[in-house]
């Protein structure tokens, strides 16, 4: 487990990690508007901000950052959906003094909740619920098997990853991508790469932090 208190290090590295992929994922997003990785990264560099004026160490009060910057400031549905996903986060590790494997379940499983609330996409349909929701269930099957926390985090990361793979067989249902058809095939979801991203970071620092190694690098 890890302290809630001392967890900022958790919300930073997102930033960092997205910020950092800003290219790549407007890379992908070639065949939308383009601009998903801009819009990311404005929400975090936003979010970055606020934390480092807050002055918090608290991890759920650094995703609360993250969420009010997406919402506010990241246009489209990716706002909206991710806002949802880092609410999911902040009900289920809110007031918890401690973040074990049991919180960090409940963190991915209402980060899914919630933003399945608010659109019609499921696995399959090309989006970033083809990352999430396969990490959530690899995880939490994990720990039922032997409660091991960094196993189930990192479970969780090889399954965001496969997730994110599948993604490059399958043809957009859902989005303004739906329009290109057949044209959608062969390429990777661009909202599945970003939770890929956020995913990979939050496993990466968990399992730092709980090895007492880790330090996160912000480019600020």
């Amino acid at each position: 487990m890890i302290k809630n208190s001392e967890g900022i290090e958790i919300p930073l590295y997102i930033i960092t990690e997205i910020k950092k992929n800003e290219g790549y994922l407007g890379q992908l997003d070639s065949l939308g508007d383009g601009d998903h990785g801009i819009n990311m990264s404005k929400g975090m560099t936003i979010a970055l901000k606020n934390i480092l004026a807050d002055g918090t160490h608290e991890m759920t009060a650094g995703f609360e950052y993250i969420k009010e910057a997406l919402l506010e400031y990241v246009g489209g549905s990716m706002g909206p959906l991710y806002g949802m996903m880092f609410l999911g986060f902040i009900r289920a590790s809110k007031g918890k003094e401690e973040i074990n494997s049991f919180v960090m379940a409940s963190m991915l499983n209402g980060a899914v909740s919630n933003i399945e609330t608010i659109t019609d996409a499921r696995v399959g349909d090309k989006s970033l619920l083809d990352s999430l929701v396969p990490a959530a269930a690899a995880f939490s099957e994990s720990i039922q098997v032997d409660q091991d926390f960094e196993k189930g985090l990192r479970a969780m990361a090889e399954a965001s990853q496969r997730g994110l793979e599948s993604t490059r067989n399958l043809k957009a249902n859902i989005g303004r991508s739906v329009r290109l058809g057949d044209k959608t095939l062969g390429h990777l979801d661009a909202g599945a790469a970003s939770c890929n991203i956020i995913l990979n970071a939050l496993s990466k620092s968990v399992i730092g932090i709980e090895r007492g190694v880790w330090h996160a690098t912000l480019s600020q």
